[in-house]
């Protein structure tokens, strides 16, 4: 489903989509879908055959809108460009339907190798688009109560027009470079792990018949009730007036075995919402990056295989950080442009 400006401007889109992040409600974006290496040094190989149509439009829809808005740097240039196009192309104005996406029945796709590009560059994510390597997101944060019916039509609407997907589909996805189902993907993704997340959201995804996918900040999990503001409110998780001081704020462990019980897919988001640039010392990286998958795994009885970085910064391979998510296990890694099937 490509985006279509016919009724709304890419400038438009971005102050759209700002508005959304100002508001709390949910953020679409399209995000590439690579394959990280710390050997890599460039964009990989285009995949050969013919792109889909839909996928050509983004590319096309990318290049035209990106110089209307630039930002002083390339990364966040990007990122303008790929809010705006999302907003355009999964929000209120998105098409109807997407079966003009549905692959033809010409018997097994080829498989299109990914790129292994670990830097943010327009022409990177141009060729990711034209490949047909990208994701469909919305990032949740808060899901109050008051929230519960607009947000089960939002993924109602959702689920019309896309598939859920399971961390099987991704893998697949990364390992093949070509999506498998009839219609694209999407994945509705609620970050920091609010209690309101457990009651409202799962509970929506369940009405609206979509998986959710839960990244927690581990070490809010693990914080006391009556210190559970006082901390949120020092580890940039954001809170609304239905948040009040002295209330549970976080999920608990049983109701993470509980989500992941129910078929959501529940992972780490660093144990206090950690910077990637500030997790140095071994003792840090403890913390930070082995114990949540640990907590998570053993509270679960699955294996965590992905997790995302406070800033959404992505995998360069360079850091002790980096390096200790793959000896953890971990197989994504979520950031603002991409998410990065991780070496082995």
């Amino acid at each position: 489903m490509s985006p279509s400006f016919t009724e709304i401007t890419p400038r438009d889109a971005h102050a759209a989509s700002q508005d959304l992040v100002v508001r709390r409600r949910g953020v679409p974006m399209y995000v590439s879908l690579r394959s990280a290496s710390a050997s890599a040094t460039g964009v990989g190989d285009p995949p050969s055959g013919s792109p889909h149509p839909a996928d050509a439009e983004l590319a096309e829809a990318f290049s035209v809108s990106r110089p209307q808005l630039e930002a002083p740097g390339e990364e966040e240039t990007v990122i303008r460009t790929l809010q705006a196009l999302a907003y355009a192309g999964l929000g209120p104005h998105r098409a109807a339907t997407t079966a003009d996406h549905a692959p033809a029945d010409q018997g097994p796709a080829a498989p299109r190798p990914l790129s292994t590009d670990l830097g943010v560059s327009t022409r990177g994510t141009e060729s990711d688009l034209r490949a047909g390597h990208y994701l469909r997101v919305v990032n949740y944060h808060n899901t109050p109560a008051s929230w519960k019916d607009e947000l089960v039509a939002e993924l109602r609407g959702y689920a019309k027009d896309f598939e859920s997907v399971e961390v099987d589909d991704l893998e697949r996805f990364a390992r093949t470079g070509v999506w498998h189902k009839s219609r694209p993907g999407l994945l509705p993704v609620f970050y920091e792990g609010y209690r309101d997340n457990y009651d409202v959201a799962a509970a929506a995804c369940e009405e609206a018949g979509v998986v959710g996918w839960f990244f927690v900040c581990t070490a809010f999990v693990d914080t006391p009730v009556d210190a559970q503001y006082d901390y949120a409110l020092a580890h940039r998780i954001k809170l609304v007036p239905e948040n009040p001081r002295g209330e549970r704020l976080a999920m608990t462990w049983d109701e993470i075995a509980d989500l992941h019980r129910r078929g959501h897919v529940v992972t780490p988001h660093t144990a206090s919402h950690a910077l990637a640039r500030k997790v140095l010392a071994p003792e840090d990286i403890e913390r930070e990056v082995i114990e949540p998958k640990r907590r998570m795994d053993r509270a679960t009885g699955g294996s965590a295989l992905c997790t995302a970085w406070l800033e959404g910064t992505s995998w360069t391979g360079e850091s002790a950080a980096d390096r200790a998510l793959v000896e953890a296990g971990y197989r994504f890694v979520f950031s603002n442009t991409m998410v990065q099937r991780l070496p082995r």
